[in-house]
């Protein structure tokens, strides 16, 4: 009987040996299958990656991210002006054509020297550059400065200067394009000399308080001021036109009178020249003479 169980035991010893060394030779197995499949997962991942570069490369690479290298000496579809009024498209692009373009995709591509070119021009106040792709492209925005005074030598003529809102007088002739600004902005009739002399933005200042003034008394919008003569100075309203003579300080009270004396024009049958108000506490009508 002692022999039997000792015999038993060692079978049992035996047997569970055995089972633990195939459980060691099945993990081993296992083990190997893992490395074999992190090793080609590592792999897949490592060719999507070098793809991914090569395609974004590639991608990045095409035509329609490029500007053409002659695009600003040779402008077409490639460069769009937008919101210039005053500035002719061909200023723009003259000023554009030593601009270089870089070797670069157009969402890269800085727009500083673009608008360090633009800003040159006296007119221009703020820029704005979009860029595009496919193709490549830039689209320029244009801000101008605001005319606040138009100013002609001759009233039907073409502008001789122009004052901004923020004080700057315009004279170049390739900036006298002021069709949109006719009616809304005052109209200032000068000589060559006084445009020199005595025009500036304080006189500018001036004369506009001096034009409201006669549109509160007149109720009617003033067409434009004649100061070619600065001692006998003339503003033109739809119904007439008044003189001012000089623009002293009684002038805004000889101004107050027009809407006492507006009305009386409609009573007289003659046409009338224009109001004298030139007179301090005198003012008359000026027939115009019969032929």
């Amino acid at each position: 009987m002692t022999n039997s169980g000792n015999n038993t035991e060692k079978q049992d010893d035996f047997s569970s040996v055995k089972h633990s060394v195939k459980h060691k030779q099945t993990e081993r197995k296992i083990r190997k299958k893992r490395k074999k499949v992190n090793r080609l997962k590592a792999f897949l991942r490592f060719v999507v990656l070098v793809l991914l570069i090569f395609l974004t490369y590639e991608f990045f690479m095409l035509k329609g991210w490029y500007l053409n290298p002659e695009t600003f000496k040779n402008p077409s579809n490639s460069v769009e002006i937008i919101n210039n009024n005053i500035i002719p498209d061909y200023v723009i692009n003259k000023s554009l054509k030593d601009v270089k373009v870089p070797k670069l995709p157009i969402f890269l591509m800085s727009v500083e020297p673009i608008k360090k070119e633009l800003y040159k021009i006296p007119v221009m106040k703020n820029i704005y550059v979009r860029r595009y792709g496919f193709p490549a492209r830039i689209q320029i925005i244009i801000r101008e400065r605001t005319p606040i005074a138009i100013i002609k030598t001759d009233l039907k003529g073409k502008p001789t200067a122009f004052f901004t809102s923020d004080g700057i007088l315009i004279t170049n002739k390739q900036y006298m394009n002021l069709s949109g600004y006719d009616s809304s902005v005052l109209k200032i009739l000068t000589t060559q000399q006084g445009l020199k002399k005595e025009l500036s933005v304080q006189k500018i200042k001036e004369i506009e308080k001096i034009v409201k003034a006669v549109e509160n008394y007149s109720n009617e919008n003033v067409e434009y001021i004649d100061i070619r003569k600065p001692n006998d100075v003339f503003v033109k309203i739809k119904t007439t036109s008044i003189r001012l003579g000089t623009l002293d300080s009684t002038v805004f009270e000889r101004i107050k009178r027009i809407y006492t004396i507006l009305p009386q024009i409609t009573e007289v049958n003659s046409k009338i020249k224009y109001i004298d108000l030139s007179w301090d506490k005198v003012n008359y009508l000026k027939l115009q003479k019969s032929k």
